[in-house]
């Protein structure tokens, strides 16, 4: 059962960790729209990585393979503050205006914020 645990959990790690990376780099399909996405694929890539460390810490030479991910988280994160300036908060609609459900930005800042310090009580909790 433990091996089933170990697979689905680094599966999921190798999942946010490319979809973070993605989001953070790609300039089409994949890139993120706005800050909050930014935002929540980066600590969700982190909190994975922590789950990872205290669910399944990894033997030997697949230790390796843990820092390789967190390297990648790395990466992401450089690609997220390269293209933060260029995001807003609300992602505009087809005709020019925010989308109807993110009219205001400061609440979507909000979110962003809260988002981050949930993500990083569960990184402390894991650690």
């Amino acid at each position: 059962m433990s091996q089933l645990v170990g697979i689905v959990v680094w599966s999921a790690s190798a999942w946010y960790v490319g979809a973070q990376v993605l989001r953070a780099w790609s300039r089409g399909t994949y890139a993120a729209p706005d800050r909050l996405v930014l935002i929540s694929s980066t600590v969700d890539a982190v909190v994975i990585l922590a789950v990872v460390r205290a669910v399944v810490p990894p033997p030997g030479l697949l230790s390796w393979a843990w820092v390789a991910a967190t390297a990648a988280v790395g990466v992401g994160i450089a690609g997220a503050v390269l293209r933060w300036p260029a995001l807003g908060w609300a992602v505009p609609g087809t005709d020019g205006r925010p989308a109807r459900r993110v009219r205001d930005p400061r609440r979507r800042a909000f979110l962003g914020a809260a988002y981050a310090g949930v993500g990083l009580c569960l990184v402390v909790v894991l650690a």
